[in-house]
């Protein structure tokens, strides 16, 4: 009889940590693909900023430096999200957004770029992609939010020390 219960409980405990297991691979997952949805978000940006920098390189000539770091910002939290460095990626997009927003304050400067329904509109194409990303990454952080809980809670943080699942850093 005493046998048999020990069986029983080494059996339910077998289950609750697969199910913890199981759990834990899942929430990483999760983050790794609000990870890649973000980089999917920050690259469209990219791709439309390098568009308005040629655009507006064409009539200012004199903007060399807002344009230049437009583009150098951009590239630097492209470099950051692929390399998965958390802390730069966050600085370089604070630095990317100030000099797009230069960029743009300088644009309204001149006459051809206020007239124009297209610049607009990039303008705003601008805008909505910087929201995606905001909302990619609020959801990078609620996955992070989630793994880490897990990692810190019984039985699942005895599981994760196994499996080698560390907490991981938000994106701020």
């Amino acid at each position: 009889m005493t046998w048999l219960l020990l069986l029983a409980l080494a059996a339910l405990a077998a289950a609750v940590v697969m199910a913890a297991r199981r759990g834990l691979t899942s929430l990483q997952d999760g983050r790794d693909r609000a990870l890649a949805a973000l980089e999917t978000q920050l690259a469209k940006r990219q791709e439309l900023m390098i568009q308005i920098v040629g655009l507006c390189s064409r009539l200012m000539h004199y903007e060399r430096e807002t344009l230049e770091r437009v583009s150098s910002a951009g590239g630097a939290v492209l470099v950051a999200a692929r390399g998965g460095d958390l802390p730069a990626l966050a600085a370089a997009d604070r630095t990317h957004r100030a000099a797009s927003e230069a960029l743009f304050r300088l644009a309204a400067n001149y006459p051809q770029f206020g007239s124009s329904a297209a610049f607009r509109a990039l303008r705003e194409r601008a805008a909505t992609l910087d929201a995606r990303v905001d909302e990619r990454r609020e959801q990078y952080n609620t996955a992070v939010s989630m793994l880490n809980f897990r990692c810190q809670a019984f039985p699942h943080n005895l599981v994760a020390r196994s499996m080698g699942v560390q907490p991981a850093p938000f994106l701020s």
